[in-house]
């Protein structure tokens, strides 16, 4: 019932749909007027106040929600308030190497990493070229969002985060910061979420840009109960029969005392709803079996594959809307390879073919990776894209 909103979808959908291709923008508009007001004359107003029902009003700006009980009201309305058509960016970081990657008593094998490790120099190198690219990528979203305010055909004091550019123009963004001048003199907002651990607080700690860091224990790693700093093979020899359970359900075979991924679904979904309606740049910073949960959802993989995708270190996975819905995935490469092993985990850690076992930890082992056809490419400490996707609903 927003005309003024109408008319800007109405523009946005004809310049970008290939079904008017060829018209000018006038005859575009009238035929998608002429569309609407037949679909229009098809539709029924749900009026039956006995059903249930939701109803949602200029692109999530309202909703009405009729008997609406359980899991829906839980889960669904949430979802449904936070979806948005902006342009921001999410970018998934897995937390940086800690002290050491070697084990003390055997250097073949990977070190067990400790709840509470802190980065080491490897970490700390990563988490400042980090920095770099976030303040790269918020200056280039900073100019695009401008530029999107100044051909939007919606008011400018219209205040909401649901109009075609995806900005709530008329809100100044000093109020949505804390009172610190450096963070009111940046162009732009990021908002940081991270999983507890230190070595992922530390490694989303930017000097350049103190924004709150949003310690969120959901984005903690999986639990792995009695096995907490085991590898696979170790628990291969100690409990073959769990682990044989493992490797023909890797989803929803539960560790003993611990997590299976199936749970991790239940508590990572506040986290993508707060995701999902962000107006501004988003980045996570968490652990390999969080990432691939989020990872999935972004691409669309059916959720029970997720075990098997691949999460690099000392990359950034990024995600960006595009037209039509759907997300384009991008990796970038932060570090030099020449300057720090970004070798990462095998599709499994298990010898043979493939399989399902789930890959989990936070040490590097001197194994292909998805990025391995990429080695060499970067020469200097510029990032780099090494590899895109869009992933369609």
């Amino acid at each position: 019932d927003d005309q003024e909103l109408l008319d800007e979808n109405f523009r946005f959908k004809v310049r970008n749909s290939p079904d008017f291709h060829g018209m000018t923008e006038e005859e575009a508009i009238a035929d998608l007027r002429n569309r609407v007001q037949k679909y229009e004359e098809a539709y029924e107003t749900i009026e039956d106040d006995s059903q249930s029902y939701i109803k949602i009003f200029n692109l999530s700006s309202k909703l009405l929600v009729n008997h609406i009980y359980g899991r829906m009201a839980k889960v669904i309305v949430p979802c449904l308030m936070s979806w948005n058509i902006g342009s921001r960016p999410v970018y998934l970081v897995r937390a940086g190497e800690t002290m050491s990657s070697k084990h003390e008593e055997d250097p073949t094998k990977p070190r067990r990493v400790s709840r509470g490790d802190m980065l080491g120099p490897r970490g700390k190198h990563f988490r400042d070229l980090l920095e770099k690219f976030m303040v790269s990528e918020g200056n280039i979203f900073a100019q695009k969002s401008e530029d999107a305010l100044k051909t939007a055909f919606a008011p400018r004091g219209r205040a909401t985060g649901t109009s075609i550019s995806g900005l709530a123009s008329g809100i100044d963004l000093t109020l949505l910061l804390e009172a610190d001048s450096k963070i009111e003199d940046l162009p732009f907002h990021i908002h940081i979420m991270s999983s507890t651990m230190p070595r992922a607080v530390e490694t989303a700690s930017w000097r350049t840009l103190p924004f709150k860091i949003e310690e969120l224990p959901n984005l903690n790693p999986l639990d792995k109960g009695d096995y907490s700093g085991l590898e696979l093979e170790e628990i291969r020899d100690i409990d073959p029969d769990w682990y044989a359970m493992l490797e023909k359900d890797s989803f929803f075979t539960r560790f003993p005392g611990g997590e299976c991924y199936a749970d991790l679904i239940h508590r990572l979904e506040t986290c993508i709803i707060d995701m999902e309606q962000q107006v501004n740049m988003a980045c996570c910073v968490s652990h390999v079996s969080v990432l691939q949960v989020l990872m999935a959802y972004f691409r669309r993989t059916p959720i029970r594959e997720c075990t098997c995708i691949e999460v690099p270190m000392n990359t950034v996975i990024k995600y960006t809307p595009v037209t039509g819905g759907g997300w384009t995935e991008s990796l970038h490469k932060v570090c030099n390879p020449q300057t720090l092993d970004c070798t990462d985990h095998d599709l499994s850690l298990v010898q043979g073919p493939i399989t399902r076992t789930p890959i989990w930890g936070d040490h590097t082992t001197s194994s292909s990776s998805l990025l391995d056809s990429f080695d060499n490419e970067n020469e200097n400490e510029d990032c780099s894209v090494v590899y895109e996707n869009i992933c369609f609903p």
